[in-house]
Order: structure tokens, then C-alpha cells, then sequence
């Protein structure tokens, strides 16, 4: 009786240790994606509810993100957004400003925004300093800041997210109260132009690599791909066509080398794989 209840109390301890290994093995990778996500043990994986779209894209190219919970848009979405102004305005118009983002960390909405009047008379630097003087005055509350004032010199300034670190934010710009799209595109219609650029660092790459192999006698798929070293969790997308919108999502996998295994598709799907942290959000779809 004495030694089977040392070899139980023997047996407890050894478990006890591989738990504890185990665990440490499942610890979350870093902080949550965003607010109200709970860390699973036994999927080693974030669990986030639900997060539904914020209204309409602000334009077509932005896409939904579920784990930052934002719109993220090529161009002027960013933790980090600078602004250069490449044309000064050539007719009298009023410019509307607009900065919005949904904190990660709180789950908390911080929208934004102002106005103020151009002409012909404008300089390149007095129209880089009426956004400025527009962002501080009216998005300070939300959690904004002017972090870098260098308009003077090249007509350009950062603005940064500093009342929710890590989140990014879209900076619009536009001659329209309800249409905010200031990347890279032609002159608004009052002849002013800007350049906006978001930043984030680290942003997850292209992912590469992507296998599809036949698992479990046929009756499911295996993928597996390359690892992006600034991801930390990936998603694989579908769709029946090549050319499709890839918005289903088929599972999620924080090891590119164990992969995903999901059911046999009826007919033929293509599929796609998205890298993402917990700062920058999701890269691109490849």
C-alpha cells in the first residue's frame, strides 16, 4: 500500500511538471489582439468574439480586420500616419480632416475630426499647418498627437495614436464631410494634394510557400507555408474563384510548419494565407 501510494504521489509530481512544461509551452505569444480576446490552452490560440464591421469600408480596398477589430486601408492606416502636402489648394474650399481607430486594448471607439478653409492664396506649408493646427485642436480629446511638425521645411507631419498605443487609425482627408481617401490619388476637387502614408512596425509580409496536400485518406486538406517573421498568428481564406474576394475565413494557425487541416471542399477552392500580430494587424492575403 506504502509504495503504490509513493508511486502515485511519484506519478502526481511527474504530471504536475509536464503540465507546468506544457503550459509554458501554450503561453500567449504576446498581448491580446485586441479587447475582450481570452487565451485558449488548449488550441494555443487567441479566442476573440465577435467583431462586426465599424459601418461601411471607408473606401473599396479597405479590408475587415477581426483581430484588431478596424478597417485597415492600404496607405492611410497606420499606428503612425504622416501627411505630405504635394500641391497647394488652387481654389476656394473647405478641407474636413477625420481620424478614427477602435483601441485593442479597451475595445473603446476614438472618432474625430474638423475643418477649415482653403484658397488660391494658400502656400504648400500654410495648407501642411491648417491640418496640423486641425488634429491638434480637435482630436487631442480622442487621443491624438502631432508627434512631428515639419511643415515648414517639406510641408509634412506625423500623427500618432499615443491614447492607445499599438491600435492603428485611419487619417482622412477630403473636400467631402462624408468621403475620407487621401492615399496616394489624384488632387482633390478643389486642386489640393496630400500623400498619406500609415505606418505600422513590424508588418507582417507576404506570406509564401503555401502547400495543399490530400490528409486522413482524402477526406481532408492539409496546408502548410512559409513563416513570416513578423507574424504571429496566420488565417487561411477561400474562395471558388482565383480572382475572388478571399472573406472566408477556413481557420487560423500560429505554426506555418504544423499548418491546418480542414474538410475536403465539394467542388474546386483556392486558397490564400494572411500573417498578423497583435500590433500591426493582418498583412497581406498570398
Amino acid at each position: 500500500m506504502r509504495q503504490a501510494l509513493r508511486l502515485a504521489i511519484r506519478l502526481t509530481a511527474v504530471l504536475g511538471l509536464y503540465g507546468a512544461a506544457a503550459a509554458q509551452v501554450c503561453d500567449p505569444p504576446g498581448p491580446a489582439p485586441r479587447f475582450g480576446c481570452v487565451w485558449s490552452t488548449e488550441t494555443c490560440q487567441w479566442i476573440c468574439a465577435v467583431c462586426d464591421p465599424l459601418g461601411v469600408a471607408p473606401r473599396s480596398d479597405c479590408t475587415w480586420d477581426q483581430n484588431v477589430c478596424n478597417w485597415i486601408c492600404p496607405g492611410y492606416t497606420g499606428v503612425d500616419v504622416t501627411v505630405h502636402t504635394t500641391h497647394a489648394p488652387m481654389r476656394d474650399a473647405t478641407v474636413y480632416v477625420k481620424l478614427s481607430s477602435l483601441c485593442r486594448q479597451t475595445g473603446a471607439s476614438a472618432t474625430c475630426g474638423g475643418s477649415f478653409p482653403v484658397s488660391a492664396a494658400l502656400s504648400i506649408a500654410q495648407k501642411c499647418e491648417a491640418i496640423v493646427q486641425t488634429v491638434t485642436d480637435n482630436c487631442a480629446p480622442a487621443g491624438y498627437e502631432v508627434t512631428a511638425d515639419d511643415c515648414a521645411a517639406s510641408g509634412g507631419f506625423t500623427a500618432s495614436n499615443v491614447g492607445c498605443p499599438g491600435t492603428q487609425f485611419a487619417l482622412g482627408l477630403s473636400n467631402d464631410p462624408n468621403v475620407f481617401d487621401q492615399s496616394d490619388q489624384p488632387a482633390l476637387p478643389d486642386g489640393e494634394s496630400e500623400l498619406t502614408q500609415g505606418w505600422c512596425d513590424p508588418m507582417p509580409g507576404t506570406v509564401a510557400g503555401l502547400h495543399v496536400d490530400k490528409a486522413s485518406g482524402g477526406s481532408n486538406i492539409h496546408l502548410t507555408w512559409s513563416p513570416d517573421s513578423n507574424a504571429e498568428n496566420y488565417t487561411a481564406f477561400d474562395d471558388s474563384a482565383s480572382s475572388g474576394s478571399f472573406d472566408v475565413t477556413v481557420g487560423t494557425a500560429t505554426d506555418p510548419a504544423t499548418g491546418l487541416t480542414v474538410a475536403m471542399p465539394q467542388g474546386t477552392e483556392f486558397y490564400l494565407v494572411s500573417g498578423s500580430n497583435p500590433t500591426c494587424g493582418s498583412g497581406p492575403k498570398d
